[in-house]
């Protein structure tokens, strides 16, 4: 097993990211192409449509950022936080960015301008991206929820990072190249900035609660590691390069890599590099995991052995809304069917509403009477008694035995056939996160206002291989711990 260290040090940044799991882990068991010897599948082990050219995979490792081992947590107060202050801070990161997903749809459809195209506060998993030539490693938040890559900076005015963490210098790159007034990068960027003649296109995007980023936009060279090994090294990413940022919720990390579907995000970027499939998945480690284990993920191949797929939505009121909505034809608790509206998780006549998979949120949240409906069944079948004053409904299992049953939620999506459903399972380690200081468990799912925009989170979503095939617009998963 290799191993995976990620260190700051004064002026440097060291990222060494590589683990593979072992078979016996039964945790996100990784990817039959990296079991042959040529890092391609075999004939049996394709289970898509898809065209791909091998030669032009990519791959990377996420990491949570409660894992002792994240920069994220080597900058804040992990070591002395507790596992129930970790889950009660990702039950708010989790309802602030629900919030503010609704409001940024409600307020483009009454204004016709988006508000701003990223999320950037208090978002859960970081990776590690090469920028320039020669190419340095910086640690960014990767983000399915918007579209904009950006990164700090020099001459960094207020940044994100300490000046000692050494930020990008354009200086120190041969590739750097800013972006023009007249670009179609900067005339067509959401919310294009405010430019004199053909000067460099500044840009400021503002997040909300006076949180912002400003900088300029530019060009540069990505450098990524293909299934060989070897570097892979792509021109004219356009990226923000934010001087001054006011943000919260970014200890010992660089930027933000967008994930969403919209024209500016990296993998719709990377889709425009001839031979390049608009892929991208991933298997996620889940949240309450402090193992030496690492989320892997890939740009431009399906995962294997995937046939279970759900079509992906836009927002047709708000078009610039770029978030993977998906169809939700029902949910049932065990075996029981809840009475819930098939049109409930529909997107409303105003935009609002509907439901997503977001990797930047680590709860799942739901509104009203599917909330409801779930909670209470959730307590009919898991005999319990409720812990009071928790970030979420929890139960204290102290009596609980080897033969207690721990009810599976499954939500029914729409088949790409159009045909029968298709289920997402939620396992017990999907629905329930342990509060180890005093043995309880907490559902991992929140109630959010009528209306909010609902998420299907990170935890729901770990230990699920999941691909985001943009080519067919279509979402896909299997379980890595269940046959």
């Amino acid at each position: 097993m290799e191993s995976l260290m990620i260190r700051r040090a004064p002026g440097v940044l060291v990222v060494v990211v590589a683990i593979m799991l072992q078979a016996s882990s039964q945790i996100c068991l990784g990817r039959h192409i990296l079991s042959t010897g040529s890092g391609r599948p075999s004939d049996d082990e394709t289970s898509t449509t898809q065209e791909v050219n091998y030669d032009k995979v990519l791959k990377s490792y996420w990491i949570h950022r409660d894992h002792p081992d994240s920069p994220a947590s080597a900058a804040s107060t992990y070591n002395t936080s507790s596992q129930s202050e970790r889950i009660a801070a990702a039950a708010r990161r989790s309802l602030t960015r629900a919030e503010y997903f609704s409001r940024r749809v409600l307020d483009a459809s009454s204004s016709g301008n988006f508000d701003s195209p990223v999320e950037a506060v208090e978002l859960d998993y970081a990776m590690a991206v090469s920028v320039g030539a020669p190419p340095r490693q910086f640690i960014v938040y990767a983000d399915t929820g918007s579209d904009l890559v950006w990164l700090n900076c020099k001459p960094c005015i207020q940044c994100i990072v300490q000046p000692a963490d050494n930020p990008f210098d354009p200086t120190q790159s041969t590739s750097y190249q800013e972006a023009s007034c007249t670009d179609a990068a900067c005339t067509e960027f959401p919310n294009p900035p405010t430019c004199v003649g053909t000067g460099p296109c500044d840009y400021t995007y503002g997040y909300g609660e006076g949180t912002q980023t400003s900088g300029i936009v530019a060009y540069e060279t990505f450098t990524f590691t293909a299934l060989d090994g070897s570097s892979f090294p792509i021109e004219h990413i356009t990226f923000g390069c934010g001087q001054n940022e006011t943000l919260n919720g970014f200890p010992g990390i660089d930027g933000l890599v967008g994930l969403g579907q919209g024209s500016f995000s990296l993998p719709s970027q990377l889709s425009l590099v001839s031979g390049f499939t608009d892929i991208f998945s991933y298997c996620l480690i889940p949240f309450a995991s402090t193992t030496p284990n690492y989320s892997t993920f890939y740009f431009g191949v399906p995962e294997t052995n995937i046939s279970t797929y759900t079509p992906i939505y836009g927002n047709a009121v708000v078009p610039a809304a770029t978030y993977y909505y998906v169809n939700v034809t029902g949910i049932s608790v065990g075996d029981v069917l809840l009475d819930i509206p098939a049109d409930f998780f529909y997107i409303s006549t105003d935009g609002s509403g509907g439901i997503i998979f977001d990797s930047g949120t680590t709860l799942t949240l739901l509104s009203g009477v599917a909330y409801d409906a779930v909670l209470q069944e959730f307590e009919n079948q898991f005999n319990f008694p409720i812990v009071s004053n928790s970030p979420t409904v929890c139960f204290d299992v102290s009596s609980s035995t080897a033969s207690t049953i721990y009810p599976t939620i499954v939500l029914h999506l729409q088949s790409v056939s159009g045909a029968e459903p298709v289920d997402f399972v939620l396992y017990p380690e999907n629905v329930l996160l342990p509060f180890l200081e005093t043995g309880a468990l907490c559902l991992s799912i929140m109630s959010v206002p009528a209306g909010s925009t609902m998420i299907i989170g990170n935890t729901a979503q770990a230990d699920h291989e999941m691909v985001f095939d943009r080519v067919n617009r279509q979402i896909g998963w299997a379980s890595t711990t269940r046959t």
